[in-house]
């Protein structure tokens, strides 16, 4: 049997239908830049610099939490532990880590079956697959999550505008804690500001208020990468 089938046999065996409702749940740091929830079949992207991977695996883990399954295809670094530590659980996840020339064949197989999947294909992806893909994930409902550039009818735009390291002293000490600032494209004059992780490994907003940082008509845009 061809990895393909493989993944197509795995798919088959789970109905998202009865996993999560009509919404895809987020975890609550996410919550003020994003409202709440998700809605299911949408096409999110998740570009920016460093970080977005983490950001990515924290909103799967919104999806894994209440009893969704996750697809994850073309990213070789992604982590069981990190994944574990963020709340993704590993018997419903399904990763296709190095899926070549097939991995619009791969997303096509995982979106009949999961509820949420991540894919960063890593090369450029024409507006006829884009759209195909898209279509296929609103009619299994599946939330798909890309990485990089927006694809063409990308229904909403996650950025990761600035990373900072802490922990790293006069040259000693090690990196502990991460500092993310965010936007998203329907809200594109405030950001959100979340550790991630804090000093003792939890996701968590920055601030103390809950709502997301205001901006200033035509402040910072966000920055490529």
């Amino acid at each position: 049997m061809t990895d393909l089938a493989r993944l197509r046999a795995l798919v088959g065996q789970t109905d998202p239908g009865l996993a999560v409702d009509d919404r895809l749940p987020l975890p609550a740091p996410m919550q003020p830049l994003l409202g709440g929830r998700l809605r299911r079949g949408a096409v999110v992207a998740i570009d920016g610099g460093g970080g977005r991977t983490s950001l990515a695996m924290m909103m799967l883990a919104g999806v894994s939490a209440s009893g969704g399954w996750c697809g994850v295809v073309g990213l070789p670094s992604f982590g069981h532990l990190a994944a574990q530590e963020l709340g993704i659980r590993l018997e419903t996840l399904a990763l296709v880590p190095h899926p070549g020339a097939a991995w619009a064949d791969a997303v096509g197989a995982l979106v009949t079956g999961a509820d949420a999947v991540l894919v960063d294909p890593a090369v450029q992806v024409s507006g006829t697959l884009a759209r195909r893909l898209a279509a296929k994930a609103r009619q299994h409902r599946c939330t798909l999550f890309t990485l990089g550039s927006a694809w063409e009818g990308s229904d909403l735009r996650v950025s990761v505008r600035r990373q900072e390291w802490f922990g790293l002293g006069q040259g000693r000490g090690r990196l502990r804690t991460r500092r993310l600032t965010m936007a998203a494209s329907h809200r594109p004059h405030a950001e959100l500001v979340l550790w991630l992780p804090d000093e003792g490994g939890r996701v968590r907003a920055a601030q103390d208020a809950a709502a997301p940082v205001r901006l200033p008509v035509g402040g910072r845009r966000a920055q490529a990468g």
